[in-house]
C-alpha cells in the first residue's frame, strides 16, 4: 500500500512583544489591522515603495 505524499507548508505566526503587569508576553497579532501612523518613518518609507511603482 502506497502512503500518499501531502506538501508541508509552514504556519506563518506574526507575533507582538507586550508588557502587561510588569512581565513579557509574546501574544499574536493580525498586521493587517495595525495601522501606522502618518509621519512614521515606516510610514515614510513604505509610501516611497508606492511612489516608486
Amino acid at each position: 500500500m502506497a502512503r500518499e505524499k501531502k506538501e508541508w507548508k509552514p504556519k506563518i505566526t506574526n507575533l507582538r512583544k507586550v508588557i502587561v503587569d510588569g512581565k513579557e508576553e509574546w501574544v499574536e497579532f493580525d498586521p493587517a489591522t495595525y495601522v501606522i501612523p502618518a509621519g512614521h518613518p515606516y510610514y515614510d518609507i513604505i509610501v516611497g515603495m508606492h511612489r516608486g511603482k
